[in-house]
């Protein structure tokens, strides 16, 4: 595997390796973890986010490091800097997973919708089973556009629309009561 200078390495969990990961993710999981800590003001979560993306981009030497890997350099740095407490409570989670609507759109012959419909359970199935605590369904109005076939958004774009929200969230709840596992979604 090649690691490209001054790009952040693969993050790898379990069978899975993700490409895209960024200090939003990792700022949340230390604020969740303050907060379970007790400290619902705490306010150095975003410079000790943005300290460990800049050590991953700078001074990391391998091109795939595994979650347990980054969060114990995490556990490490809070503990040191007098944050003991906040270090217990941080766990180990994978990064939002994203879905691409316009890729799977774009995959699909000729954009036919049922092979997108197809397509895009496929994904939700095989993102869910990764565990992820959140998923990012995103390119909405590109994907539906590219579907209709149409430059300006037409009430059949609205139709089209309403028709991938409800799938989504049917698909997501069932994969979830399946499962046994819960996550948040984000469709945009």
């Amino acid at each position: 595997m090649i690691a490209l200078p001054n790009q952040l390495p693969l993050l790898q969990f379990g069978d899975h390796e993700v490409v895209q990961y960024e200090h939003r993710w990792l700022k949340d999981s230390i604020t969740e973890a303050a907060q379970k800590a007790g400290h619902n003001d705490w306010c150095f979560a975003n410079e000790i986010a943005q300290a460990v993306i800049e050590y991953l981009r700078e001074r990391f030497h391998g091109s795939v490091i595994t979650i347990d890997d980054l969060y114990e350099k995490i556990e490490r740095v809070l503990s040191h800097l007098g944050w003991r407490d906040i270090a217990c409570e941080l766990e180990a989670a994978p990064p939002p997973l994203r879905i691409s609507l316009y890729e799977i759109a774009c995959s699909a012959e000729n954009g036919y919708e049922l092979q997108f419909f197809e397509s895009l359970k496929r994904r939700l199935r095989n993102t869910t089973s990764a565990a992820p605590r959140q998923i990012v369904v995103c390119d909405m109005k590109k994907a539906v556009k590219h579907l209709c076939g149409v430059q300006r958004w037409t009430n059949r774009c609205d139709y089209l629309r309403h028709e991938i929200v409800t799938f989504v969230r049917r698909e997501i709840c069932d994969n979830m009561r399946k499962s046994r596992r819960q996550f948040g979604l984000v469709l945009h």
